[in-house]
C-alpha cells in the first residue's frame, strides 16, 4: 500500500479512480500511473486503485509509486463496486475515474480544472476525448470504434448530456446525492447520469481533456467482454416484473447490428481520426455488433447471470 505522496502536501482537488480488473496487457497500467506522475499544472491530487487481482502487478505498483492508494478486495467485486469502494475513501473536491488502460494527457488534470471554471455553476461532470493508442491491425480498430468511437477527437464541445465514463471528473459533492446501492447497482454512465440529467444538473464536454486507449485485445476476451456488458445492459433497463416489455425489446433488438452499423459509419464519416482503416474494420465490426445484439437478447430474456461482476 502506497503512502508519502508529496501531491497531498499541496489543496487535494482530485482524487483520482481506478480499478485494477484487466486480465490482459496488464502493464499498461504502469503507462498511466507514470502519466499521471507527470502532470501539468502542480495540482494536488490522490491515487486510489481498488485492486481484485492481487498479484506481481499489485506488487510492482506498491514498490513502485508510492503516491498510490491500494485497497484489496474479492475477485468477484463489481467495477461499480470497487470504484465506490474508492470513493469511500477519496478526498478531494473532484473524483477522476479511468481505467487501467486508458494513458491521460500531460495537462489532464489541468484541463479538467480549467474546464470546471468555464463551465455553468449548475455542471457536476466534465469529460472529455478517448483516442486511439492500438491501431495496429483492423480488429484492433475495430475494437476502439465499437467501444469507444463516439468519443473519438473531436467530441461535442460544452453542455452535452453523453460523457465518457473512463475519462470524467465528477464534483464530489454530486455523487454524496447517490448512496451506495445506487453507485453499486450499475456502471455510472448508464446508471446515476440519468439521474444527474434528470434533477437539473449539467455535463460538460471539452477537447482539452484527452487521453488514450491503450488496451490490446484478443478476439476471446474482446466478444466476452461485449457480451456480458450488452447482457448486463439490458436487464438493468426494465425490471424482471416487465414480462411484455423484456421480450418486445429483445425482438426489436435483432435489427440492432444494422442500426449500430449505420452510426458508426456516420461516426466515422463526420472525425477524420476514424477515417483511416475504417472500410477494413467493417467484418470484425459487423461481428461485434451481432455479440452486442446478442447480449442485449440474452439480458432481456434470461436476466444478466451476473455479468456485471465478471466486466473488465
Amino acid at each position: 500500500m502506497g503512502s508519502d505522496n508529496p501531491n497531498l502536501e499541496k489543496p487535494l482537488e482530485f482524487s483520482i479512480l481506478i480499478g485494477l480488473v484487466s486480465t490482459q496487457d496488464r502493464e499498461r497500467i504502469f503507462e498511466v500511473l507514470n502519466a499521471i506522475q507527470n502532470q501539468t499544472g502542480n495540482l494536488g491530487y490522490e491515487v486510489i486503485i481498488v485492486d481484485r487481482c492481487q498479484d506481481r502487478i499489485s506488487n510492482a505498483i506498491d514498490k513502485r509509486y508510492p503516491m498510490v492508494k491500494r485497497l484489496t478486495c474479492s475477485a468477484d467485486t463489481s467495477l461499480p463496486a470497487m470504484h465506490t469502494l474508492a470513493l469511500n475513501q477519496a478526498g478531494g473536491q473532484f473524483i477522476v475515474v479511468t481505467e487501467v488502460h486508458c494513458v491521460p494527457a500531460s495537462n489532464w488534470l489541468e484541463s479538467f480544472s480549467r474546464e470546471f471554471t468555464i463551465a455553468p455553476p449548475q455542471t457536476v461532470a466534465v469529460g472529455g476525448c478517448v483516442n486511439n493508442g492500438v491501431a495496429e491491425s483492423a480488429f484492433d480498430r475495430a475494437t476502439y470504434f465499437c467501444e469507444y468511437g463516439a468519443f473519438a477527437e473531436p467530441v461535442a464541445e460544452g453542455l452535452t448530456s453523453n460523457l465518457p465514463g473512463m475519462n470524467i471528473a465528477y464534483r464530489h459533492q454530486a455523487l454524496k446525492e447517490f448512496d451506495t446501492g445506487a453507485l453499486e447497482r450499475g456502471f455510472w454512465e448508464s446508471t446515476i447520469h440519468p439521474e444527474m440529467l434528470k434533477n437539473g444538473h449539467i455535463f460538460y464536454s471539452s477537447n482539452n481533456v484527452r487521453i488514450t486507449h491503450c488496451k490490446k485485445f484478443n478476439f476471446g476476451l474482446f466478444a466476452r467482454q461485449r457480451f456480458l456488458y450488452s447482457r448486463y445492459y439490458a436487464d438493468m433497463r426494465y425490471p424482471p416484473h416487465q414480462v411484455l416489455i423484456r421480450v418486445s425489446a429483445a425482438l426489436v433488438t435483432f435489427v440492432l447490428p444494422v442500426l449500430l452499423l449505420l452510426r458508426s459509419f456516420r461516426n466515422a464519416s463526420s472525425k477524420p481520426a476514424l477515417r483511416k482503416g475504417y472500410v477494413s474494420s467493417i467484418p470484425f465490426l459487423l461481428l461485434f455488433y451481432v455479440i452486442w445484439a446478442w447480449g442485449e437478447i440474452v439480458g432481456y430474456l434470461l436476466g444478466s447471470n451476473n455479468a456485471l461482476g465478471q466486466l473488465e
